[in-house]
């Protein structure tokens, strides 16, 4: 069975080695591990905006998902962006992006609830 939950710094080392595919795969680019690992270390740390979800299946993380903000002037207010996503090969077509895909939009239907929200 699929899980999907937020990435935590426990989850450092395989978000680094998975996007160090991702760029391989999809760009034929050979990123620099430190950068990378100090990029997605400042995520989990709260020093950049954005969240990683983990999609876990046999307590082993199989897929991911960024999600980072931007604010828009064009639309006064934050908006986010889907980045990063990859699942491991072994993984693919089983349903895992599906469920990181759900997530990112269960998670956005609540920030949307939040953000309209009228304050007391």
């Amino acid at each position: 069975m699929l899980h999907v939950r937020p990435a935590t710094l426990a989850d450092l080392d395989t978000v680094v080695s998975f996007n160090l595919a991702l760029a391989e795969e999809t760009e034929r680019l050979r990123l620099d591990p430190a950068t990378l690992r100090q990029g997605v270390a400042a995520l989990f740390e709260g020093r950049a905006p954005g969240r990683y979800w983990a999609a876990e299946r046999d307590g082993r993380v199989v897929g991911q998902l960024l999600i980072t903000f931007e604010w828009s002037d064009w639309r006064n207010r934050m908006v986010w962006w889907i980045q990063s996503v990859y699942v491991a090969p072994e993984a693919r077509r089983s349903g895992v992006l599906q469920g990181l895909f759900a997530t990112a939009r269960r998670f956005e239907a609540e920030l949307r609830y939040l953000s309209n929200r009228k304050p007391r």
